[in-house]
C-alpha cells in the first residue's frame, strides 16, 4: 500500500530530525514532551500494525525507540522535582543569557 510508504518516509523525516538532540549535550528535553510522544507513539504502532501497515508500524517503533533514548538521556534533573512555574522561569533566565551573550 502506497500509504505505508508515505507514513513510513514521514517516520524517517521525524526520527532523522531528532538526532541532533540527541547528539547535542546541551539539549534538554523535558518528560513532559518526551513520556507523552511514547505513549502516542505506541498507540500509533499498534494501530499500524493492526492495519497490516508494517513499514508505519516499524517506524513508530523507531520513534518509540529514538524518544525512548531522548526521555532517559535528556530529561533536566529537575523535571519532576521543580514546580512548572519555576521550571519555566529557569528555562527564561537561560534564554535571556544565551541572547545577551550573542548580542555582544
Amino acid at each position: 500500500m502506497w500509504q505505508d510508504i508515505v507514513i513510513l518516509a514521514g517516520s524517517i523525516v521525524a526520527i532523522g530530525s531528532l538526532i541532533p538532540t540527541l547528539l547535542n549535550e546541551d539539549a534538554l528535553v523535558p518528560h513532559t514532551t518526551s513520556i507523552p510522544t511514547l505513549i502516542v507513539l505506541s498507540g500509533q504502532g499498534v494501530a499500524f500494525y493492526s492495519l497490516g501497515l508494517l513499514g508505519s508500524a516499524a517506524g513508530a517503533g523507531a520513534g518509540i525507540l529514538v524518544w525512548g533514548l531522548i526521555a532517559y538521556y535528556k530529561a533536566p534533573d529537575d523535571t519532576f522535582t521543580t514546580s512548572g512555574l519555576e521550571y519555566t522561569e529557569n528555562t527564561v533566565t537561560k534564554l535571556k543569557a544565551a541572547v545577551t551573550q550573542s548580542a555582544e
